[in-house]
């Protein structure tokens, strides 16, 4: 039997006031960031939980911030859990409202079970959470090392410096995201070095599909050496392997050039779907990539197509005729040529190499070569001749792009006039820029994993780096 006082029409008010108090017994999750250190076999992540109003997520700032994509996430009471199913990972532990601390159990996705503690931070000075840990940025020159890098100050090569520091404030406060470093020098030193979140001069980028360049390099010097008689030599006459498939029907016309320029006429898109997305024809090649793409279907009027697997073609070719592996051939005709020690060259992957990793002091090296029409320190490693071939457009690739033999090509307007301009452009950020009659070179590195064609770095030196230059 209830209370006589709990009348029908005060029986809602009652259950009110019991669901307030019964809130009252769970406190809520409050709003804060906490780090943590996860230390797996070869690497320690470094991983930032934060809650608020908006509800809680975790980022992976072991380098940059990466807002981290999970299957369940909460926060609720005392409890947190997280769950990753792409990677079979999750977290469950309990908040310490009296340490303000997170204290549980990581397991990986070999069932590792890690002690993880998140403590409290100031997202301010958590490294790699920002670009830069500082709200103020003072222009310091590049330092002096031992890389034949001469290094000065902007201001002597005629440099706008109050606009370098607005593009650099402009990449601080993330209008142009995802990039870790920018390089600019003038004048044959280098003026500029700025590195964001957690990179550093040291560090080694893998430099994506700018090591079609180099190739484009190694090319050249084969040329020279006469390992290669031409450009317009038929592919099949370099690929024994594939002599079946390149030497008869629609593929026997194909050349060094269609395949350095891109327009070998195959049918292919690398360029519509992202990475990793079935519908891209790099996810399609199986277990012989180059087989695969000698049977793809062929134009009769070839067109501009990237595809990355050109530069496995090259590669191949350049080790049939130079009679070395890929990773000796570049060691000893470019990487030491240009003092370039610190490298990772990777696994020969089907019989070639892929991409290569540099320090973004050593990448640029590449356009200053370029920019001194093939001589280092003196010494000619790449002909003048080949040079200005290579970089001089043979396909248009898309408005206002062209393309050489494993170059970009690209007008910029500056002081009224138009000005040329070559680059090496890697997935995901990666650049190297040359314009010779500002003797100009830019490299920059970055994490912007985006098929987009125009990309941010586009805008980056339109409006900041070309008119910088006086």
């Amino acid at each position: 039997m209830k209370p006589a006082f709990i009348s029908k029409g005060i029986r809602p008010y009652v259950l009110f006031l019991c669901l307030i108090l019964l809130s009252c017994s769970k406190p809520e999750a409050p709003d804060g960031r906490w780090l943590a250190n996860v230390p797996y076999s070869t690497i320690t992540y470094r991983m930032v939980f934060e809650s608020s109003v908006s509800g809680p997520r975790l980022f992976n700032v072991t380098f940059k911030r990466y807002d981290v994509p999970m299957d369940t996430i909460f926060f609720k009471d005392d409890s947190v859990y997280l769950r990753f199913g792409e990677f079979f990972t999750e977290f469950g532990g309990r908040y310490d409202r009296k340490n303000n601390r997170i204290v549980g159990t990581w397991t990986t996705e070999d069932s590792v079970d890690i002690p993880v503690t998140f403590q409290p931070v100031n997202a301010d000075t958590v490294l790699g959470m920002f670009p830069l840990r500082t709200k103020e940025y003072h222009y310091s020159p590049p330092k002096k090392e031992d890389d034949q890098w001469p290094v000065s100050i902007s201001t002597r090569h005629q440099i706008n410096q109050s606009l370098i520091d607005s593009l650099t404030y402009a990449i601080m406060k993330e209008k142009y995201p995802d990039v870790h470093s920018l390089l600019i020098a003038r004048n044959d030193s280098l003026v500029y070095e700025e590195y964001f979140y957690t990179f550093h001069s040291a560090f080694r980028q893998n430099i994506q599909s700018v090591t079609k360049s180099f190739v484009s390099a190694l090319a050249g010097i084969a040329l020279a050496k006469g390992e290669i008689k031409g450009v317009k030599d038929p592919l099949c006459r370099y690929l024994s392997n594939y002599q079946e498939l390149l030497c008869s029907g629609q593929n026997k016309t194909i050349t060094l050039h269609n395949v350095l320029s891109m327009s070998t006429g195959l049918k292919w898109d690398e360029a519509t779907h992202d990475y990793g997305d079935p519908e891209n024809s790099l996810s399609m090649t199986g277990n012989d990539p180059l087989g695969y793409l000698f049977t793809r279907q062929r134009s009769l009027t070839p067109e501009f197509a990237y595809n990355s697997l050109n530069h496995s073609t090259m590669n191949a070719v350049l080790k049939n005729t130079t009679h070395m592996d890929n990773a000796t051939e570049i060691t000893s005709r470019l990487l030491a040529p240009l003092a370039i020690e610190s490298f990772f060259l990777g696994e020969e992957d089907h019989g070639v190499l892929g991409d290569i990793e540099l320090r973004p002091r050593d990448m640029m090296k590449l356009g200053q070569l370029y920019l001194q029409e093939g001589s280092w320190n003196g010494k000619e490693i790449v002909s003048k001749a080949w040079v200005n071939e290579s970089t001089s457009t043979k396909i248009a690739a898309s408005s206002g792009l062209g393309y050489g033999y494993f170059w970009w090509t690209r007008d910029f307007k500056w002081k009224g006039k138009t000005v040329s301009s070559f680059f090496a452009w890697g997935y995901g950020g990666q650049y190297i820029f040359v314009v010779p009659e500002l003797k100009l070179v830019v490299a920059m590195t970055g994490s912007h994993w985006t098929t987009d064609p125009k990309n941010h770095v586009m805008e980056m030196m339109e409006n900041y780096v070309i008119p910088a230059c006086n």
